[in-house]
């Protein structure tokens, strides 16, 4: 499966890092980062809608037992997982030097010396904490928006007394009372 949008920018997340900047590593089980690696490819899908940017989610997944690289879509999200021994800054650079087109791109990390390499090849780099506000930026705006258009339908919705002429309206209320 491909990805749908290949114009507009492209945004890559180096996946693991996102999530332990915002969260303690040590704190999180199993069944949690699961969550949390979820959560991130479902705002993700929705940041790239809003956005019409292409998605590239790395996570590092070295001392996995895949000895391939993994490659998936889900929701129109491109999700990589590393090969055994290949950690998920290697395949951001990997990514970057193979960039083709002219599209601008956007790695997204914390990560002090990927952040270097990547800025060194003309790449646009964001900190875990600007893209996170960035995407929050994004849902706070869409709340206000459904809040309004909601706000807006419930003023001019009418319900049938409104729409009844006083005639026939006083023959219902008639009827009501008997």
């Amino acid at each position: 499966m491909k990805e749908k949008n290949n114009t507009g920018d492209l945004v890559i997340i180096d996946g693991y890092n996102f999530i332990f900047s915002l969260f303690k590593p040590e704190r999180l089980s199993s069944e949690n980062l699961t969550y949390l690696r979820e959560k991130l490819i479902e705002d993700l899908a929705w940041y790239k809608i809003q956005r019409n940017c292409g998605i590239t989610v790395v996570f590092d997944a070295s001392n996995g037992s895949n000895p391939g690289r993994s490659v998936q879509i889900i929701d129109d999200v491109k999700v990589i997982y590393s090969r055994r021994g290949e950690t998920a800054d290697e395949v951001i650079e990997e990514l970057v030097s193979s960039k083709g087109d002219n599209r601008k791109v956007f790695v997204v990390t914390s990560d002090y010396s990927q952040q270097k390499v990547v800025f060194r090849k003309g790449i646009y780099r964001k900190s875990v904490r600007e893209f996170n506000l960035e995407i929050k930026d994004y849902k706070d705006r869409i709340r206000e928006e459904i809040k309004l258009l909601k706000k807006k339908s419930d003023s001019t919705f009418f319900s049938i007394e409104k729409r009844l002429s006083d005639k026939t309206r006083k023959k219902f209320l008639e009827l009501r009372d008997k």
